[in-house]
């Protein structure tokens, strides 16, 4: 014990003799005070900024919406500034909730168009979907690039107050005093409808932001700005005339069946059932639209391949009762379309669609060979290469 002592003591010494010697920048460097070497000064101010930034780590997609980079400040809801404001001609229905969009690129890259169907964007993109329900947020859908070939995405899902946000799963949130609920896709959902584009953006696409109704960042604005390359050749689009049934129900069919599920995308959900109802922007000069047309050929007249309406035709020109598309899309249930994160039917819409097939054999531009030929060509396609998504697809 002696021994132990009489050594601390001579430790100590030796200190105290090196501080003497250092003068005051040895106690200083101990301290991490100014004269500290590089090393504790630079670690220094790391962790107060740490402790600071309460988003330091909020992960990628990050855990709150507050950290997700749409808004300077949340507390007051303003924008950042790189978030730049959209609104597609035909949007895609959503139990009537409303919907803001945004989109964030980074600086000085630009959208690859070269395919017009399949846009590439830059690593970094973000885009964001806001619902509001009863006048008030109720959920923020965020997809953002992370590599060239990958893409996060989250679903925050808002306190009653607007006050914070909280990552959600897939959750039922109440919104009325009746029961009334807004629900929030999985996932599961979310990849299911994505997955029917090579890069995974369904509204911000060509057709839809070149159409005429669209605001904000349009087709042309994204031109006009640098932002796309190549420049489309056609920058206003038009269905049709613009002003008649074909515009609005083609329209409408493009978005909430087209885009997501029934197009020619390997990967999409309904790929298998060859129903093809993506409209593509080269054909969009106003023109009227003939039998050619992917979603005429594959539809008028063409009978459904599988499950409990097969043998059933898609479209039965001037016959809208006896039209699969008016069925599945006018109910809701097990064979409902679309299939997901809808639970209230799209009167309007579905009646449009109705009066369009209805006006057909009057007014539809297509004589009985077109038809019949069309038909042919899509039975012939659709027998060969049903898959086995094609009963929940028709």
């Amino acid at each position: 014990m002696k021994r132990a002592g009489v050594k601390r003591a001579g430790i100590v010494a030796v200190m105290l003799a090196v501080v003497a010697a250092c003068g005051d920048a040895a106690v200083t460097a101990m301290n991490g005070g100014p004269d500290a070497g590089p090393d504790v000064a630079d670690a220094a101010p790391d962790v107060a900024d740490a402790s600071a930034d309460p988003c330091a780590d909020a992960g990628v997609p990050s855990s709150t919406l507050e950290c997700a980079g749409l808004y300077s400040d949340f507390a007051s809801k303003t924008l950042a500034r790189s978030a730049l404001a959209f609104a597609p001609a035909v949007p895609l229905w959503s139990d009537g909730a409303g919907k803001d969009r945004w989109i964030e690129l980074p600086a000085g890259a630009k959208i690859d168009a070269t395919n017009p169907n399949e846009w590439v964007f830059p690593v970094g993109t973000k885009l964001f979907k806001q619902f509001t329900y009863g006048g008030r947020r109720v959920e923020t859908r965020l997809f953002q690039k992370v590599t060239a070939t990958y893409w996060v995405h989250a679903a925050y899902a808002w306190n009653a107050a607007e006050t914070s946000t909280r990552l959600s799963f897939g959750e039922s949130v109440p919104v009325d005093s009746d029961g009334g609920t807004w629900v929030i896709p999985t996932p599961s959902d979310c990849d299911s409808c994505h997955r029917g584009r090579n890069d995974r953006v369904l509204g911000f696409e060509e057709v839809n932001m070149g159409l005429p109704a669209a605001t904000g960042l349009t087709l042309t604005e994204l031109v006009a700005q640098g932002l796309i390359a190549p420049a489309p050749a056609r920058t206003n689009l038009q269905i049709g005339d613009g002003s008649g049934l074909d515009s609005a129900a083609l329209g409408w069919l493009h978005v909430n069946c087209g885009v997501t599920c029934h197009n020619g995308n390997e990967n999409a959900q309904g790929f298998g059932a060859k129903m093809l109802l993506r409209l593509d922007p080269a054909r969009l000069d106003g023109s009227r639209p003939d039998p050619t047309w992917d979603p005429l050929r594959t539809t008028l007249g063409v009978a459904c391949i599988s499950g409990s309406v097969v043998g059933k035709p898609r479209i039965a020109p001037g016959d809208p009762a006896a039209s699969v598309l008016v069925q599945l899309t006018g109910q809701r249930g097990v064979l409902q379309m679309p299939p997901l994160a809808t639970r209230v039917v799209d009167l309007a819409n579905v009646a449009v669609l109705s009066a369009w097939i209805g006006q057909m054999g009057v007014d539809a531009g297509m004589d009985a060979d077109a038809s019949a030929d069309a038909s042919a060509d899509a039975d012939a396609d659709g027998d060969a290469d049903a898959g086995a998504d094609a009963d929940a697809a028709e």
